[in-house]
């Protein structure tokens, strides 16, 4: 072979030599930077999961809650709410896998069904969709106050139902049912904690949300009766809805399928109302709170 063919020859396999050293160099860069491209865009994703997640938790929660409060204008002191600890469950929940560390909730959904109407018989028949059977608890609130009754029967979508009371004859009103229930973190039906609701007396439990690993529950006072929110209590038991203006709500959730590594988050906390610490690992776990208004109906 001709001295300058050889040369050449030399050149080409020195420029490949060397191609294939900087390709050997490069090449971890190359794939190290598509794999953080590939995680960062992993975790954007998740967490705009969790973002749509929690928006979806908190009207859920804004829905199972914000009828607690009787419709009237004069506070009554006959409607309660009790908060209730996973370590001592009430005995209808007692037989319940319930979350450790998580509340409960006691309270009266006043309007699950309701309709406005003005009372002109004693008993009344109304037309109403809804889940109403005879013997239920239901009340007519106006804002000169209170009247219970109870649902007579039911055909179709016409209800007959009766109230203690004759003094509200000509009254216009909102006709409320009321259905008691509990509200409780336990292992749901998939595996995962999830929150339930049950019956305070009878009935069987709804599974409501799953993925929601942690809750707790403060009522926000209004101990001056000035409509204004004077305290938040931290303490469990039982109070009056004449004073609760709205409760305060903390949770801890879990975006299921999240195709974010764990081991990839380093742990974080969170101080609750009690003094608590959650840890979690976001984006697929997070912690939330939000304030759920009692005052209107």
């Amino acid at each position: 072979m001709p001295l300058a063919k050889r040369r050449q020859a030399a050149g080409i396999m020195l420029e490949l030599l060397v191609a294939c050293l900087l390709l050997s160099l490069m090449l971890p860069l190359i794939l190290n930077s598509l794999r953080d491209m590939r995680l960062g865009h992993i975790q954007r994703q998740a967490y705009q999961q969790s973002l749509a997640l929690k928006s979806a938790i908190d009207a859920h929660l804004r829905s199972q809650w914000s009828r607690l409060k009787p419709a009237h204008c004069v506070p009554s002191t006959e409607a309660l709410l009790t908060i209730t600890q996973a370590q001592h469950p009430p005995q209808r929940l007692a037989n319940k896998n319930l979350a450790a560390g998580s509340d409960g909730l006691l309270a009266t959904d006043v309007g699950l069904c309701r309709v406005s109407t003005k009372v002109t018989n004693n008993p009344i028949k109304i037309a109403v969709d809804c889940h109403w059977k005879a013997g239920d608890a239901i009340e007519f609130a106006s804002c000169e106050g209170i009247t219970k009754g109870q649902v007579v029967s039911v055909s179709g979508d016409q209800a007959s139902l009766s109230f203690a009371d004759n003094q509200l004859l000509g009254e216009s009103g909102v006709i409320a049912s009321q259905d008691r229930f509990y509200w409780y973190l336990a292992e749901g039906k998939a595996g995962n904690t999830a929150l339930w609701r049950t019956p305070a007396e009878t009935g069987s439990a709804l599974e409501l949300w799953s993925g929601i690993e942690r809750l707790s529950i403060f009522p926000l006072l209004d101990t001056q009766q000035d409509s204004l929110v004077d305290s938040l209590n931290t303490e469990y038991g039982e109070y009056s809805m004449a004073s609760v203006r709205a409760l305060w709500v903390e949770y801890q959730y879990r975006v299921e399928d999240c195709q974010w590594q764990a081991e990839d988050s380093a742990p974080q906390e969170y101080v609750s109302m009690r003094g608590q610490t959650w840890q979690y690992r976001p984006p697929c776990q997070q912690v939330t709170n939000q304030i759920i208004d009692l005052q209107g109906f």
